[in-house]
């Protein structure tokens, strides 16, 4: 499997969930819901993170230029949204000029609290698409909470799109 499809998939399934979110009112995505990241905008804004994190600065050895960014600063779904096609786009000017020895490169991994290891960039792409689809399980789970269908996209609907 090319990692690069299972990348592309978690990037056009959070692209429906923010626009499945963005029909709310505003005090619903901020809410409180005891979340991993509390509420459906820090979710959100924690998978386009990830994936800012470990393809535009784990991959090409720029971990220490990375700066988090506060969710409060986030104070409408156009400037999620925003940033959503500013890392979408950086990330995806790099996964589509990928070539095969590229995806077998190895880079320095970061980790919390203990050594950093080595892993191909190909691992790290698929770990960015397994964090983005973690996440969306819980969206799942707080949009049936709210009575809302989710919209999600079974992976074999993708390929067959």
């Amino acid at each position: 499997m090319d990692p690069r499809n299972l990348f592309e998939y978690s990037q056009a399934l959070r692209n429906r969930y923010l626009e499945q979110i963005a029909k709310l009112p505003w005090e619903e995505v901020i809410k409180s819901r005891g979340a991993s990241f509390d509420s459906l905008r820090n979710i959100l804004l924690h998978t386009i993170d990830a994936e800012d994190r470990l393809v535009n600065y784990v991959i090409p050895g720029r971990t220490k230029d990375w700066v988090s960014r506060n969710p409060d600063d986030f104070r409408d779904i156009d400037s999620v949204g925003k940033r959503l096609k500013e890392v979408e786009s950086k990330t995806k000017a790099y996964v589509t000029r990928i070539e095969s020895a590229e995806l077998e490169r190895k880079v320095e991994l970061p980790r919390p609290g203990t050594s950093s290891i080595l892993v191909r960039v190909e691992d790290v792409l698929v770990a960015a698409a397994l964090e983005n689809i973690h996440h969306f399980g819980e969206l799942i789970a707080l949009l049936w909470q709210m009575d809302i269908e989710p919209p999600h996209m079974r992976w074999i609907g993708y390929l067959q799109r």
